[in-house]
Parts: structure tokens; sequence; C-alpha cells
């Protein structure tokens, strides 16, 4: 069937190639950094096309979203592996740190960047080699007390109303005018930092590790 003029507006356009149609994703190398490298990313194409073909304001919580949910998924992955290699180095404190264990912590802690922060920052400290700094710096810190302190429950930058039931409230109630290029380009370089510095750095620690150095 031909397409009408109809059919040229409410279509995306279609790639200039058929391979290009296809998608593939899941598997078992996916996890949450994958995806949180995945998030990052679709933040960055919103947040170009805002500031290159923009300002468009409705692309603004969606922005913040996608860097949200890209920090939250990194946390939780930096997370895992700090526990994993706490526990090769000897860990034998009163927490339990094994992947159940840690993985049950993970859904209590849910979308609290706060708590995920500490958390994270707490298994660091129980590195042995890691080095002299082994936490997460204080502007890294920082960012993700201020983002937490702006979406608590992640859901603000989803839905105009949060909340339920009589304690349901906007997200929003007032106006807000603000550096939008400035904060978002925080959150893009903190972003990347968790997934490709302290990503890597746990990565090659983990490595070290599992080769007997």
């Amino acid at each position: 069937m031909e397409s009408t003029a109809d059919d040229d507006v409410l279509n995306l356009p279609r790639p200039s190639w058929s391979i290009h149609e296809i998608a593939i994703f899941g598997g078992t190398s996916e996890d949450d950094l994958t995806l949180a490298g995945n998030y990052q990313t679709a933040g960055e194409i919103l947040a170009t096309y805002w500031s290159q073909k923009g300002p468009d304001d409705g692309l603004a919580l969606p922005i913040l979203y996608n860097y949200r949910h890209s920090l939250e998924l990194a946390l939780k992955w930096l997370i895992r592996v700090a526990a994993r290699c706490a526990v090769r180095d000897g860990y034998q404190g009163q927490e339990d740190l094994s992947p159940d264990r840690v993985d049950e912590r993970l859904r209590d802690l849910g979308h609290n960047l706060n708590k995920l922060a500490d958390c994270l920052d707490r298994y660091m400290k129980l590195l042995k080699r890691f080095g002299p700094d082994n936490h997460l710096d204080p502007e890294s810190l920082r960012l993700l007390r201020k983002l937490h302190n702006e979406d608590e429950w992640g859901d603000a930058f989803r839905y105009a109303m949060i909340g339920q039931g009589p304690n349901a409230r906007k997200a929003r109630p007032q106006t807000q005018t603000r550096a939008f290029y400035d904060e978002v380009n925080e959150l893009h370089r903190l972003a990347i930092l968790l997934t490709h510095g302290y990503s890597t750095e746990l990565s090659n620690y983990e490595e070290m590790q599992l080769s007997g150095f």
C-alpha cells in the first residue's frame, strides 16, 4: 500500500538503510551499567537537541529524568562491584555483603540517590588497595544530594502529580525559571564520571583481585 501524506505526518522518518530499522537489546551482557550508559546517551541526545535546536522547555523534564535514572543505575552497579571487591579483600564486618543481601538492600533503597550514594561511599572505604581516595569525591556527593532533594522518590521528573491519596500534590506548584544549561551540564559530567570513571576503576580493581595480584 502506498503511503499517503497523512502517513508521512504520523510516521517517524524511516532510516536510510533497512539494516538500521533493527534494534538489538537484552542478553547476558546487559546489566545496570549498560542501561546507565544508554539512559545517559538518551539524556545527552535530548540535551544537545535542546541546546542546539531549542530552547524547547518541554524537553527539560525528560532530560533530567534520563540523567537521573542513569545515575541511579550506575550507583547500583558500582555498589554491587564494590561489595564483591570488599568480600575478596577479606571483609568480615557485621554488614552482610553477599550478592543476595546486597540486591535486597538495593531494592530497599529503591530510587533514593542519597542513600545509594552513602552506600557506595561506605563500601568503597572497605577496599584495602583502592588508594588513598577510596570514597566518592565531595563534588559528586554534593550533586547527588542536590538531585535527591529535588526528586526524593524518583517520580518528580516523571509525573505532574506526585504522592497518593490525600498526600498527592503537584510536583512543581510554581513556575520555575532556571539556568538549565549549567544544571544539566553538571549532571552530564557526573553521569560520565560514574559510568566511565568510577566504573573503570572498580572494574580494574576487581580484575586485579581475580588475577591474583
